[in-house]
């Protein structure tokens, strides 16, 4: 029997995703949202952390519908998770800009209940 080796991640390419985005349980509701949070990580360039992924892209990456995906976006919009920039060229539209920000102060703070203090429920 062949021992099994733990990954060394010196040799394997790996992403990086923001500790406190996926130890969230009081703002990212669904799975899928950390799921697109990841792909976002994954396609972001190194140093400016902007990627311009399709949403059939992001949404095939996370095997879920494009609907789906676009919902999970508009969340991590609203929570100031990533930054979305529209953008244009002559003919209208040709993609987005997705900017991977540094979560909020309030964001992963204690723990919170969602209801007390999510920025989105108040008044």
């Amino acid at each position: 029997m062949t021992k099994k080796k733990a990954i060394d991640f010196h040799d394997h390419r790996f992403i990086r995703v923001t500790k406190a985005v996926m130890d969230d349980e009081a703002y990212l509701d669904k799975p899928i949202q950390k799921l697109v949070y990841a792909v976002l990580c994954f396609h972001a360039d190194n140093k400016t952390l902007k990627s311009h992924p399709s949403v059939k892209t992001i949404a095939n990456k996370c095997l879920c519908s494009e609907n789906t995906a676009r919902a999970a976006l508009k969340r991590l919009a609203e929570l100031e998770l990533i930054e979305v920039t529209v953008r244009y060229d002559s003919r209208g539209q040709t993609s987005n800009e997705y900017t991977v920000l540094e979560p909020p102060d309030w964001f992963g703070s204690d723990r919170p209940t969602k209801n007390d203090t999510d920025p989105l429920q108040s008044e």
